[in-house]
């Protein structure tokens, strides 16, 4: 009892003297050793401002980056990178060992996802990567093997907040596989379908949102894969998810015509879904909604766009690509043309 007692003792001791020794740093020492200085360094965002760059002959698939500053398009079998501003090749991405079969920008930094091929004739497999154009850094996931000849990426729905990458692969003339790559850069296959299927994922969450050939939306859930059905059932085409998890749908027309568009949240009631009703029936092609939540209509013959919500219009020339968070993209005889959209709301 005796060697007990004295133990506790010792274990007290411990212990307030460790605490009065942090004290003192805390209170004294570390005070007393003067002040210090921190250096803030503000980075200077690039301008948004109209840009144009002239494509080379052949140059096909352009887009652009969520920002404006790059352009990349398809040149035979190369895949290249200019700088809007410079007008200077910033990369060159040269398949090895296969076809380029589909890329896209990340929504909000610039950088490429991409994915390759095996040439006809050899078992299917595909590849996907990507390229930082900041430090230059390319990635690549694990390949998909084992899948039919001739088996390609036709689309990938991606988020950079969870690192969640669903690629959809059209593995016959009429179905798809859709797989899905978590963080850890594990593959699972999630889903076969009919080719026609309209795949979004939201930002902040694992969630695929999806839309089966003839069928009504609906959610995955990465965590535990159950699915749902969504609750705004008055909308019949899925068109977008924004970068802040809103889901955009539509209602059509017995032509397939856009009439109203909708958006809301998974976990949104009917009842608390938004909804723009257009004045005329309008093609799914002619409505583009940006990451950050614009809803863009585009007149392609008075060669305009107007936005939904302040009802602005900016007009551009040639032939209407895309439209970006700041910009309308188009090309007019053979120059890539960037034109600011006002964000006046």
């Amino acid at each position: 009892m005796k060697k007990l007692r004295a133990l506790y003792r010792w274990i007290l001791i411990s212990v307030i003297l460790q605490t009065a020794v942090l004290a003192y740093a805390n209170f004294v020492y570390i005070p007393g050793r003067g002040s210090f200085r921190a250096t803030i360094f503000e980075m200077n965002a690039m301008a948004v401002k109209n840009r144009k760059y002239k494509l080379p002959e052949g140059a096909s698939e352009v887009k652009v980056s969520f920002d404006g500053l790059y352009a990349a398009y398809r040149l035979g079998d190369i895949l290249e990178i200019v700088d809007m501003d410079s007008k200077k090749t910033t990369k060159r991405l040269k398949p090895s060992g296969g076809t380029l079969s589909y890329y896209r920008w990340l929504p909000d930094r610039d950088m490429l996802i991409y994915s390759i091929k095996e040439p006809e004739g050899k078992s299917g497999r595909v590849r996907i990567s990507t390229f930082d154009i900041g430090p230059e850094l390319d990635r690549s996931y694990p390949d998909i093997k084992n899948l039919p000849e001739g088996s390609a990426v036709i689309d990938i729905e991606l988020s950079p907040l969870t690192n969640i990458v669903y690629p959809m692969i059209q593995s016959s003339e009429s179905r798809v596989r859709i797989y899905k790559f978590d963080i850890m850069d594990n593959l699972n296959l999630i889903m076969k379908a009919d080719l026609g299927m309209i795949i979004g994922e939201t930002m902040y969450s694992d969630h695929l949102i999806y839309q089966p050939v003839g069928a009504k939306i609906k959610i995955r859930n990465g965590r535990n894969a159950k699915t749902s059905t969504l609750a705004f059932k008055k909308a019949d085409l899925l068109l977008s998810v924004d970068d802040f998890d809103f889901i955009y749908a539509a209602s059509t027309d017995e032509a397939g015509k856009l009439t109203e568009i909708h958006n809301g949240k998974i976990d949104n009631k009917a009842d608390e879904w938004k909804t723009i009703t257009l004045e005329n029936p309008t093609a799914k092609e002619d409505v583009f909604i940006t990451p950050g939540g614009r809803v863009y209509l585009a007149d392609r013959q008075t060669k305009t766009i107007t936005d939904l919500k302040s009802n602005l219009s900016v007009s551009y020339q040639g032939q209407l690509l895309t439209v970006i968070e700041s910009y309308v993209v188009s090309i007019n005889d053979g120059d890539l043309l960037l034109k600011v959209i006002s964000q006046k709301s």
